[in-house]
């Protein structure tokens, strides 16, 4: 049997029985999905959304042939379209047409009135920010898993479906659970399915999978436990996807955003950051490619910090990222040469690009980090400077790991680094937080001239107030000498991101986790999330008294 023959005997038929009872159940004007969404937005939903999987399917389908995790024998398809087979283009699209009339067979009967239909669920702790974290965790094992053969083909498909999920429940995870036994009967029978002609297609030698990459534990010793997960997570992906689409509050949630974007609480800054966060994901999967991504990452960092910088401060951000940046540069220049203040240590060899001797990303690196640094400290140096070397700490076994630098030092103590080096790192910070905050002491404040009250401040708030009552428990946040009131209102965005904090904050997750994918040892990842966590957690905790209640006498 050839592929095309594998559609047209399993694929085509149930397709088509699907499809008829579809005609069969919108006879006299009813809705493709029922009571659940109206029948204009189901039918744009069935014919646009299959492209979706099929163009992000395709890079990593290509991929895995290419690397020789599937193969197919030359007799048994009509053609190429890259490394992957017409037919495999093909199925892209006929499974997510087959799960999705199979998932709208269940809405039409799922009630009566969309209210019953289209449900809410109650937990969204569980159903949303639960599943986001929990699918978040599962894409990080998969990441891990692709540093073992054995484990490559599962670590693929975990870490290149998993970050889907979590970003869609993380979105719509309520409104995705509203009926939980919908969504797992719209699930398993399609997947069920699909194991049992992937068994019938492996046996055939209609396609095959290579035992390297493979853990060899085998459904009846032909279909690989593998293949039963990629089948599960596709349809994972088809009936969450689908249902994030049809359920009638999720327009509403993306028009919320969009008006964000109109009126500007989504600020350019927090768009490089979201950019410098995304380019980190990939660097496990490329090999030899943390050069050229950790460059880009760092340079969108820096637009990042500076265009923060010029929201607050205006032309003057230009001045304190040249000074950063040069003072980095020349600190630098002078300790791969001289050995002070931060060592003997050497940049030869290091890739490129580089500027004097020294690498690009370092000074550009000098500016956001202790940026960010400073602003999660409220202006501190020495709690800056505190910060810049619990990062340092991750950053010396990954960066001399990577070749960017090269110690030499006899005093040598963590991946290389003297004492003197951290040190360094702590007095440079703390000289560059002092300049920020005497040149540019706008970057501290509101946008409207009040001083900031701190992330903490908003946290107690929503934790002391309750949606019911209009009397919450009065907090005064005192830091750096200053005292705040809690806000009238929350901000819409989350506390974490109302500032270019939320960079240090990121790479405080970012680094720990790449230690650990790109081989640096556990010891090394737990030590730098111990260190950045612990340097953060001082920020986090400024002085708290309660306001003394006013008295029910006059004085």
């Amino acid at each position: 049997m050839t592929y095309l023959q594998y559609h047209l005997v399993f694929i085509l038929p149930l397709l088509l029985g699907l499809g008829l009872l579809s005609w069969r159940g919108t006879r006299g004007g009813r809705s493709l999905a029922g009571a659940f969404r109206e029948a204009r937005w189901a039918w744009r939903t069935l014919i646009l959304f299959p492209l979706i999987p099929l163009i992000y399917t395709t890079p990593w389908d290509n991929y895995l042939v290419y690397r020789g995790v599937w193969f197919y024998p030359p007799e048994r398809v009509l053609g190429r379209l890259g490394y992957v087979p017409y037919e495999e283009y093909a199925f892209f699209i006929l499974q997510t047409l087959m799960t999705s009339l199979w998932l709208y067979f269940l809405l039409r009967r799922s009630g009566t009135t969309q209210a019953e239909a289209a449900q809410v669920s109650p937990r969204p702790w569980l159903t949303r920010w639960g599943q986001a974290a929990f699918w978040l965790g599962v894409a990080f094992v998969g990441a891990l898993l692709l540093r073992f053969p054995s484990t490559f083909y599962l670590g693929l498909i975990l870490a290149w479906a998993c970050p889907v999920l979590s970003g869609l429940t993380a979105g719509f995870g309520d409104l995705i659970f509203g009926k939980p036994r919908v969504y797992w009967l719209a699930v398993l029978p399609p997947t069920l399915y699909l194991w049992a002609t992937d068994l019938y297609a492996i046996h055939s030698g209609i396609w095959g999978i290579s035992p390297h990459f493979i853990m060899g534990w085998k459904l009846l010793g032909i279909l690989p436990f593998e293949e039963m997960v990629f089948f599960l997570i596709t349809n994972l992906l088809v009936v969450t996807g689908m249902l994030a689409f049809l359920h009638p509050a999720s327009l509403e949630r993306v028009r919320r955003l969009a008006a964000l974007l109109r009126t500007g609480r989504v600020r350019p800054w927090m768009v490089l950051t979201a950019l410098y966060a995304l380019s980190k994901i990939p660097v496990p999967l490329l090999s030899g490619g943390f050069p050229l991504l950790g460059t880009l990452g760092t340079v969108l960092l820096f637009g990042a910090a500076l265009s923060y910088a010029w929201e607050r401060i205006g032309v003057k951000a230009l001045g304190l990222a040249a000074l950063a940046f040069l003072g980095g540069l020349g600190v630098e220049v002078l300790g791969s040469r001289t050995g002070f203040p931060f060592g003997q240590y050497s940049y030869a060899g290091a890739p490129g690009p580089l500027l004097l001797g020294v690498p690009l990303l370092v000074p550009l690196g000098w500016f956001a980090m202790t940026l960010s640094a400073a602003l999660l400290s409220r202006g501190r140096p020495w709690l800056t400077g505190l910060l810049l070397v619990a990062w340092d700490v991750g950053l010396e076994p990954l960066m001399t790991a990577q070749g960017f630098w090269r110690w030499t030092d006899p005093a040598g103590l963590w991946a290389g680094a003297p004492v003197q080096n951290f040190l360094g790192w702590f007095v440079v910070g703390a000289v560059l937080a002092f300049v920020f905050r005497e040149w540019g002491p706008e970057l501290f404040l509101e946008t409207g001239g009040t001083r900031r009250a701190g992330l903490l401040q908003d946290l107690l708030r929503r934790a002391f107030s309750r949606k019911t009552a209009e009397v919450a428990i009065p907090l005064t946040i005192t830091w750096t000498g200053n005292t705040a009131a809690p806000p009238a209102s929350s901000s819409t965005l989350h506390p974490l991101l109302t500032t270019f904090a939320a960079a240090y904050l990121l790479e405080a997750a970012f680094l720990p986790a790449g230690l650990l994918l790109l081989g640096a040892g556990w010891l090394a990842a737990l030590l730098t999330l111990l260190c950045m966590g612990g340097a953060a957690l001082l920020a986090f905790i400024p002085a708290v008294r309660r306001r003394a209640w006013p008295s029910s006498r006059r004085a």
